[in-house]
């Protein structure tokens, strides 16, 4: 692994978990950042483990936490199944060191809300990686509402369609123990995270849920409780704006990638739209009030681009968290910099609590719910 190119010591990282998404998300961007090196690695089956160790040149390799944490390591990322998000978490905080933990952040609310009480007390940088924030788009939908383009706003629609939940075979995605939620908390929380983002703090929310699919009894026999593979939820917002937030995981959208991401967004004085087909397309389109239709592509400021590919989507998302530095780099360099970063463990907390009252609403018939924020 790359060492600082500073020459200053490198910020020592261990990284529990060796799923796929680890392979393909943070060993490439810690691979590229100068400032950061990977030096231990724990998974739950050794010989995986070891496999994953070989292949990024990491020398230590367990299957323990506590030997992990023994290891001379500055920050911790947590990118294993959310069963044990809060455990590793707070091992890690425990001990003095930074967290990254995928999202959803823990499987309740009271989980989460511990483990930012504790990264609070241990006063170090958190991240909780809600990815789709720093993509192009979403950096100039966002510039463009903080600058007055859509007026007052009045209402988002979000839509979010991909395939995975259309294999019918065993996911721990869908189990419960093991999850917490099925696409609420896999797909819905990013959905969340970006629309309090763009639209500011959510006052109530409800949801309907789905199972569409049916899954077979755990690899070794054993039954549990089934999750939702769709969901739609519909939030207030604390400026009187409301939306819909859609996240299927059934759908048949085509394309490499079986994905696609759909925003429309209206106000007082403007309205956007985009659309990303996660293959050539991510474009924002926009129309100010009185002018004529159709709504016209608005091209993404070069300052926002920077150096990342534009040739298809899935090339930019490369580009955006490896040698564009985002998120994993963000992380590191608060490190470096004894500083925090966003968004940590508070907005964890807040897209957990607003996971937690949508699934208690589809279990009312999506009745809307308020939103208590301590």
């Amino acid at each position: 692994m790359t060492g600082s190119a500073s020459g200053s010591a490198p910020v020592r990282v261990g990284i529990f978990g060796t799923s796929w998404w680890a392979d393909a998300m943070y060993l490439p961007a810690l691979d590229a950042h100068p400032g950061a090196t990977v030096v231990s690695v724990c998974g739950r089956n050794q010989e995986r483990a070891a496999e994953f160790g070989a292949r990024w040149n990491i020398d230590h390799v367990t299957t323990s936490a506590e030997e992990l944490l023994a290891q001379d390591v500055d920050a911790v990322i947590v990118a294993t199944s959310n069963d044990s998000h809060h455990e590793l978490a707070m091992a890690a905080l425990a001990a003095g060191k930074p967290v990254l933990c995928e999202k959803p952040l823990a499987l309740t609310v009271d989980e989460a809300a511990e483990m930012a009480d504790a990264a609070a007390t241990a006063s170090v940088a958190t991240l909780v990686p809600f990815t789709y924030r720093y993509m192009p788009t979403n950096q100039y939908l966002k510039r463009l509402i903080d600058d007055g383009f859509l007026g007052r706003p009045h209402h988002l629609n979000m839509r979010y369609f991909t395939g995975f939940a259309r294999d019918e075979g065993y996911s721990w995605r869908f189990d419960r123990d093991l999850a917490g939620s099925g696409v609420l908390g896999d797909l819905g929380s990013h959905w969340l995270h970006v629309a309090r983002w763009l639209f500011g703090e959510v006052t109530a929310i409800g949801a309907i849920t789905e199972t569409f699919y049916e899954r077979p009894n755990r690899p070794d026999g054993s039954d549990y409780e089934r999750t939702e593979d769709s969901a739609q939820m519909t939030v207030r917002f604390e400026s009187g704006a409301y939306g819909t937030l859609q996240v299927s995981a059934v759908c048949w959208e085509g394309g490499a990638f079986n994905q696609t991401h759909h925003y429309d967004l209206h106000g007082s004085d403007g309205t956007l739209y985009t659309f990303n087909d996660w293959e050539a397309t991510q474009e924002v389109r926009g129309l100010v009030a009185g002018a004529s239709g159709p709504a016209e592509v608005m091209a993404i400021p070069d300052d926002i681009w920077g150096d990342l590919r534009r040739d298809t989507v899935h090339n930019t998302y490369r580009d955006v968290f490896r040698s564009g530095g985002a998120m994993i780099g963000e992380f590191i360099d608060a490190i470096i910099e004894g500083r925090t970063c966003e968004p940590d463990f508070a907005e964890g907390v807040r897209v957990q609590r607003l996971l937690e009252l949508a699934d208690k609403s589809a279990q009312q018939d999506g009745r809307l719910l308020p939103v208590v924020w301590a």
